[in-house]
């Protein structure tokens, strides 16, 4: 997997009124602005990363990290917690990880087994806070929805919460968990939790579409597009069909790969 090997850091951008990016090329770190302080999303691959990426990329932004209440980890792969100890040890924040994900993270070999690479992990922090499917994580104004979608991992997490582009409200969905795993019963349960949110999505009207790797959705040029050019329509904003659209192909990769597993 070679797309772990380029950490290049984009640019601290804004992305919405209350969301900004704080990650590498390969994998994303995000804030969400409440008014009762900052929701953390992943932490990316490590203490450095934490140090040298999350940290002054939020100050450049003119957010604090003190203000972080929280960090909401996707799923227990280390390029997604990494930073995480080091964040929670130094501003005393609690972590949430699903159930089967804090036990993923305390065994870093099953994830190397489930076809992961190994990268400069950090150690996973100490298990915390239990991301449960249909809850709402709730800050001052803002609420995060998680919907358990496993597949990718035993306990993924995928969120749906309100951003705001000037001043208009617009709902973002996340989908917790995007390469296809190797296993046969992973890949039916990433089919099934496609499917259940997709669902959720067109429920709810969702019509911003965010990734945690952000070469998956070409995220690193949309966020040059919003800092190049800020008068423009913002590139996050794709529709609610585009949305299921989205989430569709996730599901028709998946169903790809089980259909090529099925037939060898």
């Amino acid at each position: 997997m070679a797309f772990f090997k380029d950490k290049s850091v984009p640019p601290a951008t804004k992305i919405f009124d209350n969301l900004y990016y704080v990650g590498v090329s390969t994998v994303g770190a995000y804030a969400l602005q409440t008014s009762d302080g900052i929701i953390l999303i992943d932490a990316l691959n490590n203490t450095e990363e934490a140090k040298n990426v999350i940290e002054p990329g939020m100050r450049e932004l003119g957010l604090d990290p003190n203000d972080i209440k929280i960090i909401i980890v996707t799923h227990g792969h280390g390029d997604h917690y990494g930073g995480a100890k080091y964040l929670s040890d130094k501003y005393q924040i609690p972590v949430m990880m699903s159930e089967p994900d804090w036990t993923l993270a305390a065994n870093p070999q099953a994830a190397q087994k489930s076809g992961m690479p190994a990268p400069d992990w950090s150690d996973a922090p100490e298990k915390d806070l239990v991301a449960n499917d249909g809850q709402e994580v709730t800050y001052g104004d803002t609420s995060v929805k998680l919907i358990a979608t496993p597949g990718h991992t035993p306990g993924t997490m995928s969120l749906i919460f309100p951003v705001f582009e000037n001043g208009k409200r617009h709902l973002a969905s996340m989908w917790g968990g995007t390469g296809i795993p190797s296993q046969q019963g992973s890949i039916e349960n990433y089919i099934r939790s496609a499917k259940k949110f997709a669902s959720i999505e067109k429920e709810l009207g969702v019509d911003v579409t965010l990734s945690n790797h952000p070469f998956v959705d070409d995220s690193v040029k949309r966020m040059r597009d919003l800092r190049d050019k800020p008068e423009s329509q913002n590139p996050f904003i794709i529709g609610e069909q585009q949305v299921l659209n989205y989430t569709r192909v996730m599901s028709e990769c998946a169903q790809a790969a089980l259909a090529r597993m099925q037939t060898n």
